[in-house]
């Protein structure tokens, strides 16, 4: 198996399962050095298991970061890139993130189910990351959303495609425009994730909904095609839109920007001294504090 510096893989033949998790050093979020090398890591899952020795039904992803699924953008970046008025150094890595959310929607061109294991807060690019998926499975304290309109920003890198696909356009508005995160049990109750497990319980989740899914493979693989192909998804959908997202990061003022530098460092600090712990309450929306 190959060795990759910002993931980790784990391949179950007798399972026939690859779980690839984000490894468990800096920001887990999606640098440019990350993306640049998910791009090699996602043309390699495609050579290597074509292969007919290397039988493949299921791709999930997670990360090694305990209570963080993934914190989405590169705030320092972004902002570096405005600052400097780097706009090309920018489109470059909004594209890398769409090569990488597409790779993930069609499962790496592979015949496989793809889904992601939510362990903990997802925000921005880290939930369109999850969004891409053909199943979410979040445990009861993760928190989901997308922050962007916090800084006067939207997401750019797939969360319009997906949610206005996988939700009514009431519902999908709502959590783009209210620039809030929600509990896991919240996106249960709109269909957006498949199952949420109890805490210190989702290996066993996990098992069990693999198992399910193994036992229907050839349904369950071709009714997520036929739903694909009912509402096609195409790349250039996403990098129009990620092109617009570009164009609208350059025109933020001083004050969008100063917002984004006090996320940027919030997250930081919950890096270092540990995720916060969260009351469990279902259906609680938590707002996501940039004063």
């Amino acid at each position: 198996m190959k060795e990759f510096q910002c993931v980790t893989l784990d391949y179950q033949k007798e399972k026939q399962t690859l779980t690839w998790k984000i490894r468990n050093k800096g920001m887990p979020n999606f640098c440019l050095a990350g993306l640049k090398e998910f791009e090699v890591f996602s043309r390699w899952v495609q050579a290597y298991f074509s292969h007919p020795d290397r039988p493949l039904q299921f791709i999930i992803s997670g990360s090694e970061h305990q209570g963080i699924y993934n914190l989405g953008g590169d705030l320092p970046f972004f902002l570096e890139c405005i600052i400097n008025r780097q706009v090309d150094r920018l489109r470059e890595y909004a594209h890398l993130c769409i090569n990488a959310i597409y790779h993930i929607y069609n499962g790496f061109n592979l015949p496989v189910i793809t889904l992601a294991q939510v362990e903990g807060n997802a925000y921005g690019g880290g939930f369109e990351c999850a969004l891409a998926h053909d199943f979410i499975i979040a445990n009861e304290t993760a928190q989901l959303g997308l922050p962007e309109n916090k800084f006067n920003l939207f997401p750019g890198m797939g969360a319009y495609s997906l949610l206005y696909r996988k939700l009514n356009h009431s519902d999908a508005d709502m959590i783009i425009r209210s620039g809030s995160v929600y509990k896991s049990r919240f996106f249960e109750s709109l269909g957006l994730i498949h199952e949420v497990a109890e805490e210190h319980n989702m290996i066993s989740t996990s098992g069990n909904i693999l198992q399910k899914l193994a036992c229907r493979f050839n349904f369950e693989y071709h009714h997520m095609q036929c739903k694909k192909l009912v509402n096609p998804l195409q790349k250039e959908e996403l990098l129009n839109i990620t092109d617009i997202w570009v164009d609208a990061c350059m025109k933020t003022n001083a004050s969008d920007l100063r917002k984004m530098e006090i996320l940027a460092a919030a997250q930081r600090r919950k890096l270092s001294v540990g995720l916060v712990t969260t009351q469990s309450q279902p259906h609680v929306r938590y707002e996501t504090s940039l004063e």
